[in-house]
């Protein structure tokens, strides 16, 4: 049987509001301990910034205070909850992406699974 999204996402997704800084940001990444953050408007994900936009913000000379909305990566990449494993990683291999917010049915945000999730299952997969 093949392992399904829902069993392996982390149903605790940080997400902050849409005009916040990239300072702001950073600070919840350290403190949550985790490699990306969604952004919402009105509760409605419409973006993603991870360690690597972080890095690539610095890189750039973004000032912390900018706002962490023209940083975030806007074209939101999403996996069903109810997708397989391999549906996952094909997404994540497809657009090298190490994040993905999961949707239900209906699109809501439900969760996040991340490269580290999909190789735990992965290798669940490969144990049985």
């Amino acid at each position: 049987m093949e392992e399904i999204v829902k069993d392996y996402m982390k149903t605790e997704v940080i997400s902050v509001e849409k005009g916040v800084t990239l300072r702001q940001v950073t600070k919840i990444m350290t403190e949550k301990n985790v490699g990306s953050v969604i952004i919402t408007e009105k509760g409605k994900p419409i973006g993603i910034v991870t360690e690597r936009d972080v890095v690539r913000a610095i890189g750039s000379d973004k000032n912390l205070e900018d706002k962490v909305d023209d940083i975030m990566t806007a074209s939101l990449i999403t996996v069903r909850e109810d997708s397989p494993i391999t549906g996952a990683l094909s997404l994540m291999r497809t657009y090298n992406i190490r994040h993905l917010p999961v949707v239900n049915g209906d699109g809501k945000l439900t969760g996040i699974i991340s490269i580290r999730d999909v190789a735990k299952a992965l290798d669940d997969m490969f144990e049985s």
